[in-house]
């Protein structure tokens, strides 16, 4: 009885585990995420961090609202590019992009 009951144990942790990492992450962690990836390229203040903040937590929410309409879902992609240029301006968003690009680490993820 005791191998059924630590087996079902192991089982429920596992499954539990598997479905943590196969999860979204929390809007906030998300967020930071991106922002830390961005700074990697370009200074990011922390008045565009905190504005770039609201703009992935919002874009996060949405587009896991917007799953299920691949249309809706796609103008919600879309228009974050331009949300992001929005908050750094023009200059520093198309340096980001270049030196993004340019980045070997970028070029073996986005063949």
């Amino acid at each position: 009885m005791k191998k059924i009951i630590l087996v079902i144990a192991v089982a429920i942790f596992a499954i539990s585990a598997n479905a943590q990492q196969t999860g979204t992450k929390e809007p906030v962690a998300f967020a930071k995420e991106k922002i830390a990836n961005i700074a990697k390229y370009v200074e990011v203040s922390k008045d565009d961090s905190t504005k770039l903040q609201k703009i992935f937590v919002d874009y996060q929410a949405e587009a896991l609202a917007s799953i299920d309409d691949r249309e809706k879902l796609g103008t919600i992609v879309r228009g974050l590019s331009g949300k992001i240029e929005a908050v750094l301006g023009a200059d520093k968003y198309k340096t980001y992009k270049d030196k993004f690009a340019a980045d070997p680490a970028n070029q073996k993820k986005h063949k």
